[in-house]
């Protein structure tokens, strides 16, 4: 089906946000949590909030529970990031001149002003080309394992999940295409878990993350049974209905890191949206965005989270994304732990058995893991593979052992791809202890890079998991 305007519009945004906000941080050159009961992590048991029902929080601005105070204490609105420009050269006192006739001199065309501080600062990210990579640690899993290993030897705290013994399951229907949303429960030896399939049809069961027995499991999709033992990859054919045809229902959240590195991207932002328009214009499908947002910060900042709540009205989006002010986070960690909560309880995602879910997590920072927090990352990991959410982690400058770990688990445990800026000779945006070579990736400009991974999704509901890179292959030699 052609692509309408009113699908395009919403996908511009899209793709531009992850490839403005993703450079969030470019302009800057503990095992404490148990795993989540299993009855903490079924489908059931993380049902969406949704506008209209109990424990929906929207506001009739988009906020939940209201827009945030953007500064910190001892700021103002009218402080804002142009203020110390403002302060540093303050405007001469003016004193009135009595009128004159033209001199031949004055009639010249003036020179032009000297260019300020932040004129300056806006030229550079007008000229700044950003590039990334991505891998795959489920397609590479083998050396993943290998380098969770190799992490464990530094002694650095983290969270952690063991994905030791995954089990890879993908479910088909109507036609043998993927079931998207379809509800896999793998259960076994006092173990039951309900997991959702991605646009692939895929899940993962890790049983080290829900302290399973040793097996085998028994897997039910669609009224189909099968058994699968640790390791093992299995195919499930049913009839279910397949997203193939029709609209195509896509909610994304940006999960954004909003402390005192992003004002510039914010910026580049505002000025390059329409720059992406025809770069998914030929994109298949009829597809149905919503866009919202999390952003956090820490504690001790003017707010930890503030959540936008997803829409499908793009100006509305676009409004909210201009009202942020990037401030406060004066440590490295951040509060992701609840901020990750806060991106899957308080949004009114759509269903999960009709809808691709996806979260951009724009950050360089790793959370707080010696903090005592409700809810740790780790157990958000398990109800977004519970709910079929993918989290595709972009990490920019300054991301360090830590921070990749924790970004490379999120994407790993819900079948999504790891991002990372890179620089060319000078490196990438990972720890550097890092496994990653650069023969590990493609590099391409990060619009090039997004539109793949969107494209990708949207294919991988046809079949045809190859159509995304083909597409977008088609559109850069255009």
């Amino acid at each position: 089906m052609q692509t309408t305007r009113t699908t395009v519009r919403p996908l511009i945004t899209l793709l531009a946000v992850v490839a403005m906000l993703a450079s969030a941080c470019s302009a800057d050159v503990g095992e404490d949590a148990a795993p989540a009961s299993v009855a903490s992590v079924g489908a059931s048991e993380a049902e969406p909030r949704r506008d209209g029902v109990e424990g929906a929080l929207s506001t009739d601005d988009g906020w939940v529970e209201g827009e945030p105070d953007w500064y910190d204490s001892g700021a103002s609105d009218e402080a804002g990031p142009a203020a110390e420009y403002e302060e540093a050269a303050p405007a001469a006192e003016y004193e009135p001149m009595a009128e004159e006739s033209p001199s031949e001199e004055a009639m010249v065309e003036a020179e032009p002003a000297e260019p300020t501080p932040a004129d300056e600062a806006d030229a550079a990210l007008q000229q700044t080309t950003l590039t990334g990579g991505s891998i795959d640690d489920n397609e590479r899993f083998e050396d993943y394992l290998a380098y969770r290993d190799d992490f464990r030897g530094l002694g650095i705290p983290i969270r952690d999940l063991d994905p030791r013994g995954r089990i890879v399951v993908t479910v088909t229907g109507e036609g043998g295409l993927p079931a998207l949303g379809a509800e896999v429960v793998v259960a076994g030896q006092g173990v039951e878990v309900s997991l959702r399939t991605t646009a692939d049809g895929t899940v993962r069961f890790h049983p080290e993350a829900y302290e399973a027995a040793p097996g085998p499991f028994t897997v039910t999709a669609g009224g189909v049974s099968t058994e699968a033992t640790r390791g093992e990859r299995v195919n499930i054919e049913t009839t279910l209905p397949t997203a193939a045809s029709g609209t195509i229902a896509l909610d994304v959240l940006f999960l954004l890191d909003a402390t005192g590195s992003m004002h510039d991207e914010i910026y580049q932002l505002k000025i390059t949206i329409d720059e992406v328009a025809q770069r998914i214009h030929r994109l298949p499908g009829d597809v149905d965005v919503r866009l919202g947002m999390t952003l956090y910060r820490d504690e001790f900042d003017s707010f930890l989270t503030s959540t936008f709540d997803l829409t499908p009205d793009v100006e509305a989006f676009a409004e909210a994304l201009a009202a942020v002010v990037a401030d406060g986070g004066d440590d490295y960690p951040e509060a992701l732990d609840e901020a990750l909560a806060d991106a899957l309880s308080q949004p009114s995602w759509r269903s999960a058995a009709e809808t691709v879910q996806l979260v951009f997590l724009v950050a360089d920072a790793p959370p707080q893991v010696l903090r005592q927090v409700p809810v740790p990352y780790t157990e958000s990991m398990l109800q977004a593979a519970g709910r079929g959410i993918k989290i595709f982690p972009v990490s920019s400058s300054g991301t360090d052992d830590q921070a990749e770990f924790v970004f490379r688990q999120l994407a790993q445990f819900t079948g999504a791809r790891y991002v990372f800026l890179t620089y060319g000779a000078a490196g990438r945006a990972t720890g550097s202890s890092s496994d990653i070579d650069q023969r590990d990736y493609e590099e391409l400009s990060l619009d090039d890079l997004i539109v793949r991974l969107v494209a990708e999704e949207l294919a991988d509901l046809a079949g045809n998991p190859a159509a995304g890179q083909a597409d977008d292959d088609s559109q850069s030699a255009n």
